[in-house]
């Protein structure tokens, strides 16, 4: 029988939670099952710590996950060890950059940023207003030298799938020195220091835990999460993931997150849960 995994480190939105933002009853008991078998469970978000707290608290589970993984990897928290660090952060006049060279192409975004238990931005939308709900902190909006101040990413909230592919693209081809682009959602575009992914905390995570990187599991559905799923032992992408997630990825489910896909490939994988 295959030996379950030591840590299991799962993104949010599309991977442990559907497109209605809920945790469905059947992944809450995969999460029970493994803490109940020992297994050491924790989050990897672009969110900072305090928001992916406030996701878990409507989960309702009783117990705390282990490892927090924030910001794309810049905050961890790790209750094992009591430990928490904050590495990777830019200064507002890089974010400012990465706002002008887009907007020197024309593209068409508000951007934003997590400020405590605010959001700034520049455009208070209905997508900006949706973004805060989903985060529990209040939409203010502020020009744009209140937004670039010191932080450890900016987003860039577009109207469409397509318009994000092509600033994505652009980037690609022509990166900003000291910034890193990269897709964390269809319509959302981040930029945060280039040597920051979450899978830059992972070594020193097991370490502490006193496994191998081959113990450890990661689960994700976009670009975000690559870096993630390459790293740690077992990758594992939703089958609703980016194409270039999937490509990544050791495994990727038959079911996607509206659908249980994670605790249907946890069952068959590991039919001892």
């Amino acid at each position: 029988m295959k030996q379950l995994p030591k840590l299991v480190l799962c993104d949010i939105d599309g991977t442990i939670v559907n497109s209605s933002w809920d945790m469905t009853p059947a992944v809450r008991e995969l999460f029970m099952k493994l803490h109940d078998k020992g297994v050491w469970t924790g989050i990897a978000s672009g969110r900072p710590v305090d928001d992916i707290s406030f996701h878990i608290r409507k989960w309702n589970l009783p117990f705390d996950f282990d490892i927090l993984v924030g910001l794309n990897g810049c905050e961890v928290v790790n209750r094992i060890t009591g430990t928490q660090t904050l590495t990777h952060t830019l200064r507002g006049d890089q974010l400012r950059m990465a706002v002008d060279v887009m907007r020197r192409q024309g593209f068409d975004f508000i951007p934003f940023v997590y400020q405590g238990d605010r959001i700034l931005a520049e455009d208070i939308t209905e997508v900006i207003r949706t973004s805060a709900l989903k985060s529990g902190k209040t939409p203010v909006k502020a020009s744009l030298d209140q937004i670039c101040q010191d932080n450890a990413k900016i987003m860039l909230r577009t109207q469409n799938e397509e318009e994000t592919a092509r600033m994505e693209a652009y980037i690609a081809a022509h990166p900003i020195e000291g910034i890193k682009g990269f897709r964390t959602q269809a319509t959302l575009l981040e930029f945060a220091h280039p040597e920051i992914s979450k899978a830059v905390p992972l070594p020193q995570i097991a370490a502490d835990l006193g496994i191998s990187l081959s113990q450890v599991m990661a689960c994700g559905d976009t670009t975000n999460d690559n870096e993630m799923l390459q790293t740690a032992g077992i990758g594992v992408c939703l089958a609703n993931g980016t194409p270039d997630t999937k490509a990544c990825a050791d495994f990727v489910t038959d079911l996607d997150c509206d659908h249980d896909g994670l605790a249907v490939f946890f069952h068959e994988q590991y039919p001892q849960l």
